[in-house]
């Protein structure tokens, strides 16, 4: 009976293996359409402080890149969950972020100071910060 159950391991566990590896190639391609397709466009003023440079993939991280004033960016260092509260908010009340959560994906966002490039804060979310699972 052993020997059945080795033998049945072989073919499975490499069976899951490539439905997995399947799976992260299909999330890949799908942030990497993403990110060009939402960087159309950039650099693009949000608002009057913050400026859209676009989006990168790094794994399974899909990145927004944004630089923001100097005034604004000592507002966001002196309230950072109040930061990561209103990005959570935005990114939960997303549809298409939710999905892309939900596949496994990571959203983060990337702030550095306009013109310096001074790194203000890095937020990161992911399936179980807008209660879903992967």
């Amino acid at each position: 009976m052993l020997r059945y159950t080795a033998l049945a391991l072989c073919f499975i566990l490499p069976a899951a293996a490539q439905a997995a590896s399947l799976k992260e190639q299909e999330l890949s391609q799908m942030l990497q359409k993403v990110a060009k397709e939402s960087s159309v466009g950039t650099p693009r003023a949000i608002n009057e402080d913050i400026l859209d440079r676009g989006y990168t993939v790094e794994g399974r991280q899909l990145i927004n890149h944004l630089s923001v004033r100097a005034s604004h960016a000592h507002q966001m260092e002196a309230n950072p969950a109040t930061v990561r509260t209103q990005l959570a908010a935005s990114v939960c009340r997303n549809t298409g972020y939710r999905q892309l959560l939900a596949r496994g994906a990571m959203l983060v966002y990337s702030f550095t100071e306009y013109q310096s490039n001074r790194p203000v804060a890095n937020e990161r979310f992911e399936a179980a910060d807008c209660g879903l699972s992967k």
